[in-house]
């Protein structure tokens, strides 16, 4: 078949008209100002093609809105170490476990770094984290970062501005400012105040100032408290003072205050541990002395007097023992961990120390090797858990470890092999003690 003669001129005009469309789209992307110019005449064609007026109106908000109305309320776990690391942790992820169960894997620490703050509440919750130069920060429980069950967290100094020297005394889970009627503290010095809770509630982010320490002094217990509840403070030395924090006996004061007297002490003590006794219950005072000795009794074996006092032995001291180390409130099925200066951790549950009176020298707890001794004692919050799923967040005392279970006793060595958790020996109670003060003073 033959071509036509207009064939070969068809094809020279098709092949100039793409060429010039290449020169035309080569200029376009050499030139900017030709770019810019082509959208702008682009989107005017489509305001005038498309454009008309606004149909939906744009009113001001009626109402408050905030980044947590974004977050879901939910259950967590907050850890905290004595290290001062945090983190919080969904409470599926510590499945419910029948009673003698041998737990799950908790954070992954180092050293002689223990968990010393272990509780469940809600994403929601405020956390008070109370430094030993007297000062309380606040955050919201979704501020902690979110990590594994094994993970040890983020240091709280990444969350908080603490001034320089400070360290965490005390961590409080409140729901508000208005359940408990009032913060309760106690100072080295043997100081002891009585604040109305509300008075913390504020947004402040370098802190506000809990108790106005005075020179050398410094915090070491908090809780919340209501007129009917009692408090129990105990030495180094081994004296012991348990009164009612009613407004007759501890009046309220305002948060910038100093406090007044709640326990004397001869030369060479202070105050080592304040504990909140809820009215109507009757928890153990579990003692451990820096030799390792301990012993446990019931805190009804604390008769409640006034304030500024002396008090009572919590145990028959001897230079076996030494000084106490720590004093806690504990239930029979809690765990402590005994940390020694060397590294070592000891951990057993509380019920291999048998149940003794007051004026009593107590069992061997831990056995520290030579030239070591305990520095610092701490209920295992991190043992083997067994967190109750379905139990009701707001039946709990804020500021309480939410831990429970029956883990069997455990002997950990951080540092080396040879610490022990072993005790048989028992003592009798004295029979002509009968719980007098051993120099009553008077109140402040």
């Amino acid at each position: 078949m033959s071509s036509t003669p207009s064939s070969p001129q068809k094809l020279i005009d098709r092949h100039d008209e793409l060429q010039a469309m290449i020169d035309e789209f080569n200029a376009i992307l050499a030139s900017p100002l030709r770019q810019r110019t082509i959208v702008s005449e682009e989107l005017a064609e489509i305001v005038a093609k498309y454009g008309d007026d606004r149909r939906t109106k744009i009113v001001p908000f009626d109402g408050d809105m905030s980044m947590e109305d974004l977050i879901p309320q939910e259950d967590v776990v907050v850890t905290i170490t004595r290290g001062g690391y945090a983190k919080r942790t969904k409470v599926d992820l510590y499945r419910s476990q029948h009673r003698g169960g041998k737990g799950v894997k908790g954070a992954s620490l180092r050293g002689d770094d223990i968990v010393e703050h272990f509780f469940i509440t809600t994403t929601h919750h405020w956390l008070l984290f109370f430094t030993n130069l007297g000062r309380v920060y606040r955050a919201k429980s979704y501020e902690l970062p979110e990590a594994g069950r094994d993970s040890k967290g983020q240091h709280v100094a990444n969350l908080l501005a603490f001034q320089p020297g400070e360290q965490i005394a005390q961590v409080l889970a409140l729901r508000d400012y208005v359940t408990d009627p009032y913060l309760v503290l106690a100072t080295r010095k043997g100081l002891v105040k009585k604040t109305r809770l509300s008075e913390y509630d504020s947004n402040r982010s370098g802190g506000l100032i809990a108790v106005n320490l005075r020179d050398g002094d410094e915090l070491v217990g908090v809780g919340v408290a209501s007129a009917i509840d009692d408090l129990l403070l105990v030495s180094v030395k081994g004296q012991s003072v348990r009164f009612t924090a009613d407004d007759k006996t501890l009046r309220p004061m305002g948060r910038s205050t100093s406090g007044v007297t709640g326990m004397k002490f001869r030369r060479g003590d202070h105050l080592l541990s304040m504990s909140v006794i809820v009215n109507g219950s009757d928890p153990d005072v579990f003692v451990v002395f820096e030799n390792g000795l301990a012993k446990r009794s019931l805190a009804s074996d604390y008769t409640a007097k006034g304030r500024g006092i002396l008090g009572v032995r919590v145990a028959q001291l001897s230079d076996r023992g030494g000084d106490l180390v720590g004093a806690l409130t504990v239930d029979g099925e809690d765990e402590v961990m005994v940390v020694m200066e060397k590294g070592k951790i000891v951990r057993s549950r509380v019920d291999e120390v048998r149940r003794t009176g007051r004026n009593t020298m107590g069992v061997q707890f831990a056995t520290p090797d030579k030239h070591d001794s305990i520095v610092a004692v701490a209920r295992n919050a991190d043992r083997g858990i067994e967190v109750v799923l379905g139990s009701v967040l707001d039946d709990e005392k804020p500021g309480n470890p939410a831990t429970t279970g029956n883990a069997a006793p455990t002997v950990i060595d951080s540092a080396s092999e040879g610490a022990k958790a072993a005790g048989s020996v028992t003592f009798e109670q004295n029979a002509d003690d009968d719980n007098t003060d051993d120099n009553p003073g008077g109140s402040e």
